[in-house]
């Protein structure tokens, strides 16, 4: 009965959904974590409450959706979509429909009575790319978190948006809009530190012991914040980043067209500036990236 729940509720979160959409296998992984986390407590729940079989179905539902919205929140798309409804709770030229009306729960311009947009997602994210002025902070290996615009960006980007769409969109419109244009706050995976992590320590030729290892250790850590990002990035675009100036070459590794492999090489080279910033180390780190793509690609 918990497998079919679990089957049927994770249908309701897409921000859950894996990339190949859900598996078998995918939802025996989340069987057993609901298991893992929630059994004693929904055991000792159902004991006390349910009557009937009927009543205990209702009964685990609600615990599985309720674990489920959990788990959602806890994903970064999950947390992007907090930090978005703050925001615009926060700023005067925003306003929530209020519960009971009619599209309840969708954000638009204050003064604004429309249906949400129903147009092409590719129209809204193309003008959140053209918003100017957008400061977008650096990826940081040690808070593990992916850059988000400032305030101040998040609130031109959002007013251009609904302004294009009319004035009104449902929040998970604007969170898709978000995730495209500031692809770097996705969660990251887990990528591989290179082979010859730290074999140029002592390397570093005319330089006193002092500067060696102070060299040593910047090499180190620009490895490793190049892996951190390599791991980033999804197997596709892993393969083209040795070619973003190539756009014939994207074509072949791709097998897309013309237009499409420089649509291609635009935003990754948006979403690569956003993850290696803009820091002193940002061209030892972006080299470390190509190698490190470049490698993959030929043991491929």
């Amino acid at each position: 009965m918990i497998f079919q729940l679990i089957r049927e509720e994770a249908r309701r979160f897409p921000v859950l959904t894996p990339t190949d959409e859900w598996q078998d296998a995918d939802l025996e992984d989340l069987h057993g974590e609901f298991i893992a986390d929630r059994i004693q407590a929904v055991t000792t729940m159902l004991l006390a409450q349910a009557s009937d079989e009927a009543s205990m179905g209702r009964l685990l539902r609600k615990s599985i959706k309720y674990w489920l919205i959990d788990q959602a929140r806890k994903t970064t798309v999950g947390a992007l979509r907090r930090i978005l409804e703050n925001v615009l709770a926060a700023e005067d030229a925003f306003e929530k429909v209020p519960a009971g009306e009619a599209g309840e729960g969708r954000w638009q311009l204050v003064g604004t009575a429309v249906l949400p947009w129903s147009g092409r997602t590719e129209e809204l994210i193309d003008t959140a790319r053209a918003v100017p002025n957008v400061k977008i902070p650096p990826w940081s290996s040690t808070t593990r978190r992916g850059p988000v615009a400032d305030r101040r960006s998040i609130v031109a980007v959002a007013g251009a948006v609904l302004k294009v769409a009319g004035g009104s969109l449902e929040i998970a419109q604007l969170v898709e809009v978000f995730v495209a244009r500031f692809p770097a706050v996705l969660d990251p995976a887990v990528g591989p530190l290179p082979d010859d992590l730290g074999t140029s320590i002592g390397l570093h030729e005319g330089l006193t012991p002092e500067q060696q290892l102070i060299a040593a250790n910047d090499e180190v850590d620009a490895a490793v914040t190049a892996a951190e990002v390599v791991g980033m990035l999804a197997p596709w675009e892993q393969q083209i980043v040795p070619h973003l100036d190539n756009p014939p070459a994207i074509q072949t590794v791709l097998g897309c067209g013309r237009s499409q492999a420089y649509q291609h090489a635009r935003r990754l080279k948006e979403k690569l500036t956003q993850l290696v910033g803009d820091g002193d180390s940002v061209r030892t780190v972006g080299l470390k990236v190509i190698r490190l793509c470049g490698s993959a690609a030929v043991a491929e």
